[in-house]
């Protein structure tokens, strides 16, 4: 996978192979929380500051965060799954000196949805996976049957590249002066 800026205001994901390609397409997928109580906890969280952060707190802050704050939080979610669904099916079949590969481009105005996107896919496969930190040896976590660690491996791969394309729109894209 190449990734660059293009002088129209547009960046864009090129050489792309058909895994790289599968796990772009795989985001909408990973992003939705749906059977992870784990994971709606991380996106959706009780309270701005957590439950034990507000126990001496009034209750009320907890009733206005469900109220006004996370139902905003899902339909920005949404919106950003959205714009990032769209644009992947704008992606291309290319062919260059007889190798086939993939290509995308996107505007520079949707780079915020994709981090947003991203994110939320990592989190929640963090979460769904049980996937180590960063910091930690992914052959440290040997528990489960093979399908379950194959199924880790494969998450964890996911959330690597969608690492590496967050990091490329922070640095790259969004801080571009």
């Amino acid at each position: 996978m190449e990734l660059t800026t293009n002088e129209d205001g547009t960046w864009s994901m090129d050489w792309l192979n058909e895994l790289e390609r599968l796990m772009l397409q795989r985001i909408p997928d990973a992003a939705d929380p749906t059977g992870s109580p784990e994971a709606e906890r991380r996106l959706f969280p009780e309270s701005p500051l957590g439950m034990p952060a507000l126990r001496d707190e009034d209750e009320g802050v907890v009733a206005d965060w469900k109220e006004f704050v996370e139902p905003e939080l899902r339909v920005q979610f949404r919106k950003s799954m959205d714009v990032v669904r769209e644009d992947l099916g704008r992606i291309e079949k290319r062919t260059r000196k007889s190798l086939h590969f993939h290509a995308l481009t996107v505007p520079k105005a949707h780079a915020d949805h994709w981090c947003s996107a991203l994110n939320q896919a990592r989190i929640v496969l963090h979460e769904r996976f049980g996937l180590p930190d960063p910091e930690e040896d992914m052959r440290e976590s040997e528990e489960g049957d093979e399908e379950s660690r194959e199924g880790q491996w494969l998450a964890m791969l996911q959330s690597e590249i969608y690492g590496g394309i967050m990091e490329f729109l922070v640095t790259r894209v969004l801080w571009i002066k």
